[in-house]
């Protein structure tokens, strides 16, 4: 059973999509967006899918905690987990303030610990092996312009990722994470339209920082986390996978 924080959109949704398609048993996913969290849940459960969606701030110590009970009261167990989350703001460390520091660590990192805090135990009450992957950024291992806080956030991911997979491998829960580089999400569609920016022009842009020459798609980005949430990679535990097209090792990054 797979369970995934904002799942109604980008590499939440197509990674919710490919369990389904790849046969889990029962799929659990939170979102802020309730609207489009249940228009996808009744899609797929008008397919014949085992579907919950449960509108959540994972931000929130409670709302995460809530998620988890309600996922274990439908299902029973949880075996998967999958943090995806991710907000930016576009500032320099001189011009970012207390409270846009404390909403992008909200959502970036605490939301990540509290869903795994909850969920953890649950892993191990069911007795089989557990897996979670945390969806970080090639951003923890390169920076870009005017996101320290993004980036920081990114590279925290990282470090909680190792950390939570040294203190639980003895639980048999392993732990992982995947650093995506450019994709095409519905938060570039919506922040290029808001700059004026088209498709193609962004996808040229941030192609060119690639070593392929474009951008991902998010089912690719969902493809690495379903191989580390399986049991093909039953012997990784404490890795970040990165999926960017090669650009945190060309010259030419800049995402």
């Amino acid at each position: 059973m797979l369970l995934t924080a904002q799942g109604a959109s980008g590499i939440g949704e197509a990674t919710v999509r490919l369990f389904v398609a790849e046969g889990a048993a029962a799929v659990a996913f939170a979102d802020r967006d309730q609207e489009r969290g249940d228009e996808i849940a009744r899609e797929l459960t008008a397919a014949g899918a085992r579907v919950v969606f449960v509108a959540a701030e994972t931000s929130s110590e409670s709302d995460c905690q809530a998620f988890i009970q309600r996922t274990v009261s439908a299902f029973g167990r949880i075996d998967v987990l999958v943090n995806n989350a991710g907000v930016r703001s576009y500032l320099k460390v001189t011009e970012a303030d207390e409270e846009s520091w404390d909403h992008i660590l909200g959502v970036n990192v605490k939301g990540y610990a509290f869903t795994s805090k909850y969920a953890i135990p649950e892993m191990i009450k069911a007795g089989s092996a557990g897996s979670i992957v945390n969806v970080a950024s090639h951003r923890a291992i390169v920076a870009g312009p005017n996101t320290v806080q993004y980036d920081t956030s990114k590279a925290a991911v990282a470090g909680l990722t190792r950390s939570m997979a040294r203190d639980h491998a003895a639980d048999g829960v392993r732990v992982n994470s995947v650093a995506p580089g450019p994709t095409m999400t519905r938060f570039h569609e919506l922040r290029n339209a808001e700059m004026g920016i088209t498709e193609a022009e962004f996808t040229k842009t941030f192609a060119a920082t690639t070593m392929l020459q474009r951008v991902a798609r998010p089912v690719e980005v969902a493809h690495a986390i379903l191989w580390l949430a399986s049991e093909d990679a039953s012997f990784a535990t404490g890795s970040m996978v990165v999926v960017d097209g090669g650009a945190s090792t060309n010259s030419n990054e800049g995402f």
